[in-house]
């Protein structure tokens, strides 16, 4: 472990808690964990908390980490984030667009996917905000893989042109619908995410205004099980998150 790492510590009965080190003993629920213990372990060793529980240093996924990460503002969830990068086609080397930083969440999702060869423009028009995002990519290492830019995209547009996929994810995402078909190259894609009825409704009535093509919207569920042999059961219905809607820029003039 070295300082900066982010470490999943687990134990056999169920425990599990997501640090980031940062040459300074961990405290948990079960007992202290010495810096120099931590620096000596390896993930998948074991290390003892003060209190003599064995927790076990795993490597966290994003999916681990990111409710750990700070928040300025409400987040979107991994499983929308996965989603969202998914139909929008964002994968290795994509050039992608985002309006709506936040506290990068989202972006740290599109970074990962977009690989060293990919890039992400994003957007943010509050630099409170912008600085808690960039703290969050830094500190997962993505930094180089993302512009950010404090910014009103409805105002000023993107000042790029040519992305393989726009994502919208701002309380009015049909404001910067323009500035996005803009910046898409022809047959991109182009994700809105509202968080309610009304504003999803807003965003369908931009899109089909905008000439967007293949237009969809869904909703994304997940349901967690209690994964204890002999006890598998469900643990509550996932909570609603917002709407998701996507389709296909047409080409510049066409609708």
């Amino acid at each position: 472990m070295r300082r900066g790492d982010w470490a999943l510590l687990a134990s056999r009965d169920g425990y599990r808690l997501v640090v980031r080190y940062m040459g300074r003993r961990i405290e948990t629920i079960r007992g202290f964990i010495e810096a120099e213990d931590l620096e000596a372990a390896e993930y998948g060793d074991a290390v003892k908390t003060s209190l003599g529980h064995e927790l076990y240093v795993l490597r966290p996924t994003l999916y681990d980490i990111s409710p750990a990460l700070k928040h300025a503002t409400q987040v979107v969830y991994p499983a929308d984030a996965e989603f969202i990068a998914l139909v929008a086609g964002i994968g290795p080397g994509s050039l992608v667009g985002e309006a709506g930083t936040g506290s990068g969440h989202l972006t740290a999702v599109l970074a990962w996917r977009v690989g060293p060869s990919g890039l992400v423009y994003t957007f943010e028009k509050r630099p409170e905000f912008a600085e808690v995002a960039w703290r969050n990519l830094k500190s997962l290492g993505l930094e180089d893989r993302v512009e950010l830019v404090v910014r009103d995209v409805a105002a000023s547009g993107f000042g790029v042109s040519g992305l393989d996929a726009v994502v919208l994810d701002m309380g009015d995402p049909w404001s910067a619908l323009p500035a996005a078909l803009e910046a898409l190259k022809p047959g991109g894609s182009l994700v809105m995410f509202s968080t309610t009825v009304e504003h999803a409704q807003k965003s369908l009535a931009a899109a089909y205004g905008a000439g967007l093509l293949d237009i969809n919207m869904a909703e994304v569920s997940v349901r967690r099980w209690k994964a204890v042999p002999g006890e598998v059961r469900p643990e509550g219905g996932g909570p609603f998150t917002g709407f998701i809607i996507w389709g296909k820029a047409p080409r510049r003039g066409r609708r």
